[in-house]
């Protein structure tokens, strides 16, 4: 969006509508992909629900389906993923809202400038969230679900640690050192809470990855609220931001799994990575 902003801008429009095609850009966009979503995917596999129901392959819709949210709802290990991603994704959504103007405000940069700037946070996402699924998969080959868990717990303090430190530095060049890295662990952070939700609840996986994604958004809404307080300045809210993302790192320790599971999908891995070797050998 500060990209489409510059373009416009270069083309001789205001600021005032630059800004406003800059958002309606992105909507229309999202709204062609709704639509090319709902025409050109299917629900599962096999084919769609209601399918798959007509031909006896899926059993009709029944309470089981709201008994598996239930069972996600009463899980501790799916509220404290809750807290995680609102921790990693929720403070994402945060910077995205704030960072262009505090740029402006702190470094006395224009707003072109210090939107390109801000571009460059959302910009790791090509990677990074990635980065952290890769990772998640590779600590899980030696230490099992506790590796992946152990990492999420390790890049999440990380972030924190990077949050702090980037609420600290004095000039804009240190400043946009400190985002770029600070972003690298917001986004692993995402793509390791996602390396463990789906083996929380086999039988649950949609209602967990839904409660833990909603993470994201209410950590969003709660952080925003430290920067509507007008006597704190912004990177004195990022720095207490920074803070309790340090302190949340500490619930990976409550998402364990029994002796029985872990043993379980540390066989199924392994194979999974024999299946994974054989078709490359083919």
């Amino acid at each position: 969006m500060p990209l489409i902003f510059a373009a416009f801008l270069i083309l001789g429009a205001g600021t005032f509508m630059s800004w406003r095609v800059a958002m309606i850009i992105p909507g229309a966009v999202l709204l062609l992909i709704g639509i090319a979503y709902y025409f050109f995917t299917q629900d599962a596999p096999e084919g769609n629900y209601s399918e798959l129901r007509a031909q006896g392959k899926m059993a009709p819709r029944s309470d089981k389906e709201f008994g598996s949210f239930s069972a996600a709802a009463k899980d501790y290990r799916v509220w404290a993923l809750f807290v995680i991603y609102a921790a990693c994704f929720g403070i994402e959504l945060t910077i995205n809202n704030v960072a262009a103007l505090y740029f402006h405000d702190r470094f006395h940069l224009d707003v072109k400038t210090a939107g390109l700037i801000a571009g460059l946070f959302g910009l790791m996402n090509i990677f990074a969230r990635t980065m952290g699924g890769v990772f998640s998969d590779t600590f899980a080959k030696t230490g099992g679900l506790k590796g992946r868990v152990w990492f999420l717990g390790v890049v999440l303090l990380l972030e924190g640690i990077a949050l702090v430190i980037f609420s600290r530095m004095p000039a804009v060049g240190m400043a946009v050192i400190a985002m770029i890295i600070f972003s690298l662990f917001v986004q692993m952070s995402e793509g390791a809470t996602y390396g463990i939700v789906p083996f929380i609840n086999k039988k649950a996986v949609g209602p967990v990855a839904g409660i833990v994604g909603t993470g994201g958004n209410a950590g969003a809404v709660a952080a925003g609220f430290l920067f509507r307080i007008e006597s704190l300045a912004t990177q004195d809210a990022l720095l207490i931001l920074g803070i309790l993302v340090a302190v949340s790192s500490s619930l990976a320790m409550l998402v364990r799994f029994s002796p029985e599971t872990e043993a379980e999908e540390k066989a199924a891995f392994a194979e999974a990575l024999e299946q994974r070797e054989a078709l490359a050998a083919i």
